[in-house]
Protein backbone atom coordinates (compact mmCIF):
# COMPACT_ATOMS: atom_id res chain seq x y z
CA UNK A 1 0.00 0.00 0.00
CA UNK A 2 1.26 3.49 -0.81
CA UNK A 3 2.43 5.66 2.09
CA UNK A 4 0.11 8.40 0.82
CA UNK A 5 -2.99 6.19 0.77
CA UNK A 6 -6.18 7.74 2.14
CA UNK A 7 -7.72 6.18 5.22
CA UNK A 8 -11.39 5.40 4.43
CA UNK A 9 -12.29 6.94 7.79
CA UNK A 10 -11.13 10.30 6.41
CA UNK A 11 -13.77 10.09 3.66
CA UNK A 12 -16.96 8.65 5.07
CA UNK A 13 -19.85 7.22 3.11
CA UNK A 14 -21.99 10.37 3.07
CA UNK A 15 -19.09 12.55 1.88
CA UNK A 16 -18.29 10.16 -0.97
CA UNK A 17 -21.92 9.87 -2.05
CA UNK A 18 -22.41 13.63 -2.04
CA UNK A 19 -19.20 14.17 -4.02
CA UNK A 20 -20.16 11.67 -6.69
CA UNK A 21 -23.96 11.58 -6.78
CA UNK A 22 -24.87 15.05 -5.53
CA UNK A 23 -27.26 16.13 -2.80
CA UNK A 24 -29.34 13.42 -1.13
CA UNK A 25 -33.09 13.05 -1.02
CA UNK A 26 -34.86 13.68 2.31
CA UNK A 27 -34.43 10.95 4.89
CA UNK A 28 -36.97 8.15 4.53
CA UNK A 29 -39.60 7.54 7.18
CA UNK A 30 -39.24 5.32 10.20
CA UNK A 31 -38.18 1.75 9.49
CA UNK A 32 -40.68 -1.03 10.08
CA UNK A 33 -40.50 -2.13 13.77
CA UNK A 34 -40.27 -5.71 12.50
CA UNK A 35 -36.61 -4.96 11.75
CA UNK A 36 -35.68 -3.48 15.14
CA UNK A 37 -33.40 -6.51 15.66
CA UNK A 38 -31.29 -5.63 12.60
CA UNK A 39 -27.96 -3.87 13.38
CA UNK A 40 -28.05 -0.08 13.16
CA UNK A 41 -25.14 -0.21 10.70
CA UNK A 42 -27.19 -2.20 8.21
CA UNK A 43 -30.19 0.08 8.70
CA UNK A 44 -27.92 3.02 7.87
CA UNK A 45 -26.76 1.25 4.69
CA UNK A 46 -30.37 0.97 3.55
CA UNK A 47 -31.14 4.54 4.55
CA UNK A 48 -28.23 5.95 2.56
CA UNK A 49 -29.07 3.74 -0.41
CA UNK A 50 -32.57 5.22 -0.41
CA UNK A 51 -31.42 8.81 0.02
CA UNK A 52 -29.04 8.62 -2.95
CA UNK A 53 -31.19 6.31 -5.10
CA UNK A 54 -28.45 3.68 -5.22
CA UNK A 55 -29.40 0.60 -7.25
CA UNK A 56 -29.92 -2.43 -5.03
CA UNK A 57 -28.66 -4.82 -7.70
CA UNK A 58 -25.27 -4.48 -9.34
CA UNK A 59 -22.14 -6.58 -9.17
CA UNK A 60 -23.15 -7.09 -5.53
CA UNK A 61 -26.75 -7.00 -4.31
CA UNK A 62 -27.89 -5.44 -1.04
CA UNK A 63 -30.86 -7.59 -0.08
CA UNK A 64 -34.13 -6.11 1.21
CA UNK A 65 -34.40 -6.59 4.95
CA UNK A 66 -37.36 -8.86 4.33
CA UNK A 67 -35.10 -11.21 2.32
CA UNK A 68 -32.38 -11.84 4.91
CA UNK A 69 -31.42 -15.51 5.08
CA UNK A 70 -29.89 -17.32 8.03
CA UNK A 71 -26.79 -19.50 7.76
CA UNK A 72 -24.70 -20.77 10.66
CA UNK A 73 -26.39 -18.33 13.08
CA UNK A 74 -25.56 -15.42 10.78
CA UNK A 75 -27.90 -13.49 8.50
CA UNK A 76 -26.83 -12.84 4.91
CA UNK A 77 -27.64 -9.30 3.81
CA UNK A 78 -25.61 -9.04 0.59
CA UNK A 79 -24.35 -11.40 -2.10
CA UNK A 80 -22.81 -11.43 -5.55
CA UNK A 81 -23.03 -13.93 -8.40
CA UNK A 82 -19.54 -15.30 -7.80
CA UNK A 83 -20.19 -17.11 -4.54
CA UNK A 84 -19.42 -14.23 -2.16
CA UNK A 85 -21.77 -13.35 0.70
CA UNK A 86 -21.81 -10.86 3.58
CA UNK A 87 -23.60 -11.39 6.87
CA UNK A 88 -24.09 -10.17 10.41
CA UNK A 89 -24.40 -11.96 13.73
CA UNK A 90 -27.15 -10.54 15.97
CA UNK A 91 -24.93 -11.18 19.00
CA UNK A 92 -22.17 -8.97 17.47
CA UNK A 93 -24.11 -6.09 15.86
CA UNK A 94 -21.03 -3.96 15.16
CA UNK A 95 -19.32 -6.64 13.06
CA UNK A 96 -19.58 -7.57 9.38
CA UNK A 97 -18.62 -11.03 8.11
CA UNK A 98 -17.78 -12.23 4.62
CA UNK A 99 -17.19 -15.61 3.00
CA UNK A 100 -16.78 -17.11 -0.45
CA UNK A 101 -18.47 -20.36 -1.35
CA UNK A 102 -17.86 -22.85 1.48
CA UNK A 103 -15.07 -20.92 3.20
CA UNK A 104 -15.63 -20.09 6.89
CA UNK A 105 -17.02 -16.68 7.79
CA UNK A 106 -14.31 -14.07 8.30
CA UNK A 107 -14.88 -10.99 10.44
CA UNK A 108 -14.06 -7.66 8.79
CA UNK A 109 -12.28 -5.40 11.24
CA UNK A 110 -13.41 -2.14 9.67
CA UNK A 111 -17.06 -2.32 10.71
CA UNK A 112 -20.14 -1.12 8.85
CA UNK A 113 -18.90 2.30 7.71
CA UNK A 114 -15.71 0.96 6.15
CA UNK A 115 -17.54 -1.96 4.57
CA UNK A 116 -20.36 0.08 3.07
CA UNK A 117 -17.97 2.69 1.66
CA UNK A 118 -16.05 -0.12 -0.03
CA UNK A 119 -19.27 -1.59 -1.40
CA UNK A 120 -20.51 1.77 -2.70
CA UNK A 121 -17.12 2.64 -4.17
CA UNK A 122 -16.67 -0.61 -6.08
CA UNK A 123 -20.24 -0.50 -7.41
CA UNK A 124 -19.82 3.12 -8.49
CA UNK A 125 -16.69 2.30 -10.49
CA UNK A 126 -18.70 -0.16 -12.56
CA UNK A 127 -21.79 2.06 -12.86
CA UNK A 128 -20.14 5.40 -13.57
CA UNK A 129 -21.55 7.30 -16.57
CA UNK A 130 -18.30 6.68 -18.48
CA UNK A 131 -16.22 3.56 -17.91
CA UNK A 132 -12.97 2.48 -19.57
CA UNK A 133 -11.32 -0.81 -18.73
CA UNK A 134 -8.81 -3.45 -19.72
CA UNK A 135 -8.44 -7.02 -18.50
CA UNK A 136 -4.88 -7.43 -19.76
CA UNK A 137 -2.59 -4.53 -18.93
CA UNK A 138 1.10 -4.58 -18.01
CA UNK A 139 2.65 -3.25 -14.82
CA UNK A 140 4.21 -0.28 -16.64
CA UNK A 141 0.95 0.63 -18.36
CA UNK A 142 -1.15 0.34 -15.23
CA UNK A 143 1.30 2.60 -13.41
CA UNK A 144 0.88 5.17 -16.19
CA UNK A 145 -2.91 4.86 -16.07
CA UNK A 146 -2.89 5.42 -12.30
CA UNK A 147 -0.55 8.41 -12.36
CA UNK A 148 -3.31 10.95 -11.47
CA UNK A 149 -4.74 8.77 -8.69
CA UNK A 150 -4.34 8.34 -4.97
CA UNK A 151 -5.03 5.01 -3.29
CA UNK A 152 -7.78 4.49 -0.71
CA UNK A 153 -6.54 2.04 1.89
CA UNK A 154 -9.42 -0.43 1.95
CA UNK A 155 -7.80 -3.41 3.63
CA UNK A 156 -10.66 -5.41 5.09
CA UNK A 157 -12.60 -7.14 2.33
CA UNK A 158 -10.93 -9.71 0.09
CA UNK A 159 -13.58 -9.25 -2.59
CA UNK A 160 -13.30 -9.77 -5.51
CA UNK A 161 -9.88 -11.39 -4.95
CA UNK A 162 -6.60 -10.85 -3.14
CA UNK A 163 -4.51 -7.94 -4.35
CA UNK A 164 -7.26 -5.60 -5.57
CA UNK A 165 -6.89 -1.90 -4.79
CA UNK A 166 -9.11 1.20 -5.07
CA UNK A 167 -8.10 4.67 -6.27
CA UNK A 168 -9.54 8.17 -6.49
CA UNK A 169 -8.61 11.20 -8.59
CA UNK A 170 -10.14 14.52 -9.61
CA UNK A 171 -13.42 13.41 -11.18
CA UNK A 172 -12.44 9.73 -11.49
CA UNK A 173 -12.40 6.52 -9.48
CA UNK A 174 -10.72 3.23 -10.30
CA UNK A 175 -9.98 -0.26 -9.12
CA UNK A 176 -7.11 -2.50 -10.14
CA UNK A 177 -6.14 -6.08 -9.41
CA UNK A 178 -4.05 -8.99 -10.64
CA UNK A 179 -5.41 -10.71 -13.72
CA UNK A 180 -6.40 -14.24 -12.85
CA UNK A 181 -3.63 -16.52 -14.07
CA UNK A 182 -1.97 -13.54 -15.70
CA UNK A 183 1.42 -13.42 -13.99
CA UNK A 184 2.48 -9.77 -14.05
CA UNK A 185 -0.66 -8.66 -15.93
CA UNK A 186 -3.52 -6.71 -14.36
CA UNK A 187 -7.16 -5.75 -14.81
CA UNK A 188 -8.16 -2.10 -14.41
CA UNK A 189 -11.47 -0.25 -14.51
CA UNK A 190 -11.68 3.54 -14.48
CA UNK A 191 -14.99 5.35 -14.01
CA UNK A 192 -15.71 9.02 -14.64
CA UNK A 193 -18.71 11.28 -14.60
CA UNK A 194 -17.44 13.24 -17.61
CA UNK A 195 -16.07 11.37 -20.61
CA UNK A 196 -13.26 13.85 -21.24
CA UNK A 197 -11.64 12.79 -17.98
CA UNK A 198 -10.75 9.45 -19.55
CA UNK A 199 -9.10 10.78 -22.70
CA UNK A 200 -5.62 10.62 -21.16
CA UNK A 201 -5.92 6.82 -21.08
CA UNK A 202 -5.72 6.70 -24.88
CA UNK A 203 -2.10 7.83 -24.57
CA UNK A 204 -1.28 4.64 -22.64
CA UNK A 205 -0.03 2.79 -25.71
CA UNK A 206 -0.35 -0.91 -26.30
CA UNK A 207 -3.51 -1.35 -24.21
CA UNK A 208 -6.67 -2.78 -25.68
CA UNK A 209 -9.17 -0.52 -23.95
CA UNK A 210 -12.89 -1.19 -23.82
CA UNK A 211 -15.38 1.62 -23.24
CA UNK A 212 -18.89 1.65 -21.82
CA UNK A 213 -21.37 4.48 -21.34
CA UNK A 214 -23.98 3.89 -18.65
CA UNK A 215 -27.30 5.67 -18.18
CA UNK A 216 -27.02 9.26 -16.97
CA UNK A 217 -30.51 9.94 -15.63
CA UNK A 218 -29.57 9.62 -11.96
CA UNK A 219 -26.49 11.85 -12.07
CA UNK A 220 -27.56 15.15 -10.64
CA UNK A 221 -24.66 17.57 -10.45
CA UNK A 222 -21.09 18.02 -11.67
CA UNK A 223 -18.23 17.33 -9.32
CA UNK A 224 -14.72 18.66 -8.92
CA UNK A 225 -11.99 17.45 -6.63
CA UNK A 226 -13.11 15.26 -3.73
CA UNK A 227 -14.55 17.10 -0.75
CA UNK A 228 -12.21 15.42 1.73
CA UNK A 229 -8.51 16.13 2.17
CA UNK A 230 -7.32 14.90 -1.22
CA UNK A 231 -4.31 16.19 -3.12
CA UNK A 232 -3.17 15.09 -6.58
CA UNK A 233 -0.23 12.74 -6.00
CA UNK A 234 3.22 13.31 -7.41
CA UNK A 235 4.19 10.93 -10.23
CA UNK A 236 5.44 7.69 -8.76
CA UNK A 237 6.25 4.10 -9.69
CA UNK A 238 6.06 0.80 -7.89
CA UNK A 239 2.50 1.43 -6.73
CA UNK A 240 0.96 -1.77 -8.03
CA UNK A 241 3.87 -4.09 -7.36
CA UNK A 242 4.18 -2.76 -3.80
CA UNK A 243 0.45 -3.13 -3.21
CA UNK A 244 0.42 -6.72 -4.40
CA UNK A 245 3.41 -7.51 -2.25
CA UNK A 246 1.37 -6.36 0.77
CA UNK A 247 -1.48 -8.77 0.06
Amino acid sequence: MSDSAIDPAEIGVAAFLQWWYGSPNPAPGEMDPLFDWVPDGLKRCHEMSARWNLPSGGVKRLLPLSDLSEEERKFIFMADQGGWAWAFDPTEPLAVFEAKDDDPWRRLLGGWEDFFLYHVFTETVENAPFVQWSTNISTDDVEQALAPFQEISFRQSRWPAEGWRSYVADGMIADVGPREGGGDRFSITVGAKVGERLEYLNAVSGVEWRVRRNGLDSWRQPMGAPAWDWKPPAPRRGLITDACADS
